[in-house]
C-alpha cells in the first residue's frame, strides 16, 4: 500500500493543508493519506496545545483522511525519523510518502538525521515560493543527500497558519481559509485571540466570587506560603504567588462539570485521573489559568498542573506549590507539623514527605494512588533511605 503522511503543526489546519494531499494522492496514486499532527516539535516552541491541534485536524480531515495521534501522544520531542521508524515497524511492507513544504525541504539538512529519513520514505514537496525555485531546490537536495524527492503539482497558496492566527487576533473573518468546523472550534475555544492577563488584584476578586469561603481562604494561604517558600529557597516569588493563587481555580465545579469542561477545552485525562475525581481540577486549572486569567508562563502552568499528583522531574516551583498546598495555615491534619518544620530549612525533604504522606493517606482510605505520585516518591526515596 502507498501511504502518504501529511505532517505538520497545524496551528491551525487550513484549506491548503487539505488541497495539497488531494493533489499528491491523485498524482502519485496514493492509497490513502494520513495526517500526523506534531506533538512537541523541537523547531517550533510555543505552539498551541497539541490536543487542541489534534482535535482541529480531526475535524478538518472528516471521513476523507485518516489522522494519527502518535506524535501527540508522545511526551518527548517529535522527530520525523522517529515517526517513520515507528510507522515502518508497525506497518511493514507499505511504501511511505512524506508530504512537506518547500520551506521545510530548504531546512532539511538541519533535521535529525535527514539521510535516514530519505532512506525510509519518498519526499513529496509542494511549492511555497514557485514551482521553478522548488525544482532547483529538489535537485540541490538530491545532490547533497540523495533519496527520492518529487514535486507535487499544486498551486502556490498565499494562506498560512500564522496569517490565520493574525486575522483571529485582529477580529477578522477566517471563513475563507479554514473548514467551517475548524472556524467554529477556534471560536468556541477562544483560540488565538488576545487574552489580557489579569493582575493579582483582579484575580483575587474573581476567585472570591467563584470559590467558596473555605476554598478561598485556603487559596490565599497557599499563595502566601508559596511566596515565602520561594523567597526562602531561591525561586521566583511572584511566579510562586500567582501559581498559588490559581492552583485551585477550577475546583469550584462539580465533577461532571469538570469533565465536561475538560472535553470542551481538549484537556486529556489519563485513566487514573478519571478514577480519582479530586485531581481533575489540576490539569483543568492550568488550562483555565491560561484561557481565562491570561497566564502564559509555562512554568506557572506546569506547577498548577502538577500540584495534586506530582510526578518525575519536578521543578523547584512545582515542589513549592505542591508543598504549600499541604502546609498552608488552614491545613490541620496529623503530620502537618512535621511538614511545616521541614519546610523551614529543606524544601526537598518537605516535598518528599508531603508526597509520602499523601500516598499513605490514599492507601489508608483505600483510594487510588496515581502512578505519577509513585514515580515522584521513587525518584526521591533513595536520598532519604533509612533517614525518615
Amino acid at each position: 500500500m502507498k501511504i502518504g503522511i501529511m505532517g505538520g503543526t497545524f496551528d491551525p489546519i487550513h484549506n491548503a493543508h487539505l488541497i495539497i494531499p488531494r493533489c499528491a494522492k491523485e498524482r502519485f496514486k496514493l492509497d490513502k493519506v494520513v495526517f500526523m499532527p506534531g506533538g512537541n516539535p523541537p523547531h517550533k516552541p510555543g505552539v498551541t496545545d497539541k490536543r487542541l491541534r489534534l482535535q482541529m485536524t480531526r475535524l478538518a480531515a472528516g471521513n476523507e483522511f485518516d489522522v494519527c495521534a502518535y506524535e501527540v501522544e508522545k511526551e518527548e520531542y517529535s522527530y520525523t525519523l522517529k515517526t517513520l521508524e515507528y510507522l515502518t515497524a508497525k506497518y511493514p511492507g507499505n511504501e511511505f510518502f512524506f508530504i512537506i513544504g518547500e520551506d521545510s525541504l530548504r531546512d532539511i539538512t538541519k533535521w535529525y538525521r535527514p539521510r535516514e529519513i530519505l532512506r525510509l520514505c519518498t519526499l513529496l514537496v509542494f511549492p511555497r515560493e514557485s514551482r521553478e525555485t522548488l525544482a532547483r531546490l529538489i535537485e540541490k537536495t538530491k545532490s547533497e543527500l540523495g533519496g527520492r524527492i518529487f514535486a507535487i503539482d499544486a498551486p502556490v497558496f498565499n494562506v498560512s497558519s500564522s496569517e490565520i492566527r493574525r486575522r483571529v487576533r485582529n477580529g477578522e473573518s477566517i471563513d475563507a481559509f479554514v473548514p467551517p468546523s475548524v472556524a467554529e472550534f477556534i471560536k468556541a475555544n477562544n483560540l488565538y485571540a488576545e487574552v489580557t492577563a489579569l493582575n493579582n488584584g483582579e484575580i483575587i476578586s474573581r476567585l472570591k466570587e467563584t470559590l467558596g469561603e473555605k476554598r478561598f481562604i485556603h487559596t490565599m494561604g497557599v499563595a502566601e506560603t508559596a511566596r515565602k517558600l520561594a523567597e526562602r529557597f531561591g525561586a521566583d516569588a511572584e511566579k510562586a504567588y500567582l501559581a498559588g493563587l490559581l492552583h485551585d481555580c477550577a475546583k469550584s465545579m462539580k465533577t461532571h462539570e469538570q469533565l465536561k469542561k475538560c472535553a470542551e477545552l481538549g484537556v486529556e485525562l489519563d485513566e487514573y485521573s478519571k478514577l480519582c475525581p479530586p485531581v481533575i481540577h489540576a490539569p483543568l486549572g492550568a488550562e483555565t489559568a491560561k484561557r481565562e486569567y491570561g497566564v502564559s508562563d509555562e512554568e506557572i502552568l506546569n506547577a498548577i498542573r502538577r500540584h495534586t499528583v506530582a510526578g518525575k522531574n519536578m521543578t523547584l516551583l512545582d515542589k513549592i506549590i505542591y508543598t504549600a498546598d499541604m502546609i498552608e495555615p488552614s491545613r490541620d491534619f496529623e503530620g502537618v507539623g512535621l511538614l511545616r518544620s521541614l519546610a523551614e530549612t529543606d524544601i526537598e525533604k518537605a516535598f518528599f514527605e508531603s508526597v509520602k504522606q499523601s500516598i499513605l493517606f490514599n492507601i489508608k482510605e483505600n483510594k487510588i494512588v496515581h502512578p505519577a505520585s509513585l514515580e515522584s516518591y521513587n525518584e526521591s526515596a533513595p536520598k532519604y533511605k533509612n533517614k525518615t
